[in-house]
């Protein structure tokens, strides 16, 4: 394997090892304000006209507020934080190359040996102090995640600390502010062990990461403006009928609103019970909170546009583009033109319930294109997941005999069986050579490969499963419509260039 993909392979280590257990609401890093679609920060903090009156920050949720000035400090800390995960990869070479082994191998033997199982009281404490995240689920069902939470932690620590003892044995020379703002992609940013790392390679690292963080906070933004506006505008029209506004939503909304029926609880969870672990008798009753809160949310959205059709509504932020990124598919499974003009990756994990139920979806709108579109399936086993490394090895070695496809299809339809015997055993359905396979699955053959796009899928910013990339842009909510609608946009653009 190429020194640079064992590289790469250990930085994703080092990314999941610091990743938290509600990695979403990380923040990362971004420039000053609010953004438009230039990247530019919007100076002013006008956020909207409504009629005559400006509405702007100051306006809105104080919370609201509060993150979007946090922005400055944020992006020195993300900036920060990359290069020194990237100093850190380094060191780590620099002491593999001494000890005469392998990266891999140092970081086995230094971090993963050593990482310690976590104690049942230190699961349940998490459980505990998290039950607003994990909602009705059971503490044995969100057990593989806090365990696998807590093993990173303490795997962090040792990675932390081996580190700290690595600088005192190599030298690190630093070079340009990381966080200047005349950065350029040549500058030197360190040295280590005689090794430069320069901007570039940071600046690729932070695309995805600004890009998150402008769309959180654009959202939080958008959402916070939103609901002001309705609040002005539910206000304005209780002054027009001489009313107090709690006598509007009663008219409008609550008294328009129904409990739901039986019948319309039963098809919501049978329509989501492949994402459930608990039966209909126990879930009845927030399933019907659930649908009586989406009712309230769809009656409000109609109140509010019948409003904006009488007033003069300007907004003035835009929501951010994503960046384009290069996502590698040199070797990986796919299925259509290598020239098509575009090309969707998904990266995916076997046993990730998302994945089983949009794989059908996915499957459909990228044939429905014929030729101008190829798709291409890469790794991105969740360590929530126990059985997902392993089938995802087992697909790598479905995909050397030619039949990657169709043993990918058994694995979405099997996902409560991806033990080492049943994969074993759709292996022999699909008609695979037997002892090839059975060989491959326990010499690890392919865990490098599956190792390596986890750390493609990192330096692209993909923290959960299914992440699709459509020409290099990333799918955000993805579902049929915004699927076709990301592969049209690439369709315009291919062919207006």
């Amino acid at each position: 394997m190429p020194q640079r993909r064992t590289l790469t392979i250990v930085l994703a280590c080092i990314l999941t090892l610091s990743s938290s257990l509600s990695s979403s609401a990380r923040l990362a890093s971004s420039e000053k304000g609010i953004y438009a679609r230039s990247g530019r920060a919007i100076q002013a903090t006008a956020l909207a006209i409504l009629n005559d009156r400006t509405i702007t920050l100051d306006d809105i949720d104080p919370n609201v507020r509060e993150l979007a000035n946090r922005l400055d400090g944020e992006i020195v800390l993300a900036r920060n934080r990359v290069l020194a995960e990237q100093i850190d990869v380094l060191l780590f070479d620099a002491e593999a190359g001494r000890r005469r082994i392998t990266i891999n191998r140092l970081f086995e033997v230094e971090v993963k040996q050593r990482t310690v199982d976590p104690t049942a009281e230190e699961i349940q404490a998490i459980y505990d102090a998290n039950r607003a995240q994990f909602g009705a689920a059971s503490l044995t069902t969100v057990r593989p995640q806090i365990v696998a939470y807590l093993r990173r932690e303490s795997g962090q620590k040792l990675a932390t600390d081996l580190a700290a003892r690595l600088r005192k044995r190599f030298p690190v020379v630093m070079g340009a502010n990381v966080n200047s703002q005349t950065l350029s992609s040549s500058m030197t940013l360190a040295t280590v062990a005689g090794r430069t790392i320069t901007a570039g390679t940071i600046l690729d690292r932070l695309k995805p990461i600004i890009y998150d963080l402008r769309s959180r906070v654009y959202e939080a933004v958008r959402a916070a403006l939103d609901q002001l506006i309705y609040d002005l505008l539910v206000l304005a029209e209780a002054r027009k009928r001489g009313v107090g506004p709690e006598v509007v939503i009663r008219k409008e909304v609550t008294d328009k609103g129904h409990a739901p029926t039986e019948e319309e609880i039963t098809r919501f969870f049978d329509e989501n019970k492949a994402r459930q672990n608990i039966d209909l008798a126990k879930a009845r009753g927030q399933i019907a909170s659930y649908l009586e809160q989406q009712e309230q949310v769809r009656l409000e959205q109609a109140l509010s546009d019948k409003l904006r059709q009488g007033a003069s509504v300007r907004i003035l932020i835009e929501e951010p583009e994503p960046p384009v990124l290069v996502i590698s598919t040199d070797d990986d499974p796919s299925r259509g033109l290598a020239n098509a003009p575009v090309t969707v990756v998904v990266f995916t994990d076997f046993q990730c319930p998302n994945c089983g139920l949009n794989h059908p979806m996915i499957e459909e709108v990228t044939r429905s294109y014929g030729n101008s579109v190829r798709l291409v399936i890469r790794d991105f086993p969740l360590d929530m997941h126990e059985n997902a490394l392993k089938a995802a090895e087992a697909a790598n070695a479905a995909y050397a005999q030619g039949k990657f496809f169709e043993y990918a299809e058994l694995l979405f339809k099997n996902q409560q069986a991806l033990d080492i015997s049943s994969l074993k055993k759709y292996a022999t359905e699909i008609g695979l050579n037997r002892a090839k396979f059975d060989a491959a699955l326990a010499q690890g053959t392919y865990e490098l490969e599956v190792s390596h796009d986890i750390a493609d899928g990192m330096s692209y910013g993909v923290l959960g499963t299914p992440t699709v990339f459509v020409n290099g842009v990333r799918v955000n909510k993805l579902s049929s419509d915004t699927l076709r609608a990301a592969i049209n946009r690439a369709l315009v653009k291919k062919n207006a260039s």
